[in-house]
Order: structure tokens, then sequence, then C-alpha cells
């Protein structure tokens, strides 16, 4: 019996992030004017999305 290796939450909502026009527009700036690969300039974009998503835990707010 062959396994399926199921893709973690993680990496599908990666995938979610990257796929809409404006993050792709994004890389492909970052790569032009920083002259990185599109690997780096797309882990740049999801660490800008994870630093700005607010904290919508209860009681996170003041």
């Amino acid at each position: 019996m062959t396994r399926t290796k199921i893709p973690d939450l993680e990496t599908c909502e990666h995938a979610r992030v990257l796929c809409s026009p404006v993050a792709l527009a994004f890389v492909r700036i970052v790569m032009a004017c920083r002259g990185v690969s599109e690997a780096r300039a797309r882990q740049i974009y999801l660490d800008y999305i994870d630093r700005v998503q607010p904290d919508l835990r209860p009681g996170s707010i003041d």
C-alpha cells in the first residue's frame, strides 16, 4: 500500500497567501529591487504578513 503525504496546514496557508496578485507583485518587486531569489522574496513577504497580523486571541486587546 502506498502512503501519500498530506501537506501540513502551514504549507497550505502559505500557498494560499502567496497566490494573491498583491503577493505576486510584492515578490517580483522585492526580487528586482533587492536582487534576491524568488524563494527569499516569498519568505520576506511571509515574514511581513506574519508581523502585521492582529493578535485575535481573547484578552489580547488592551
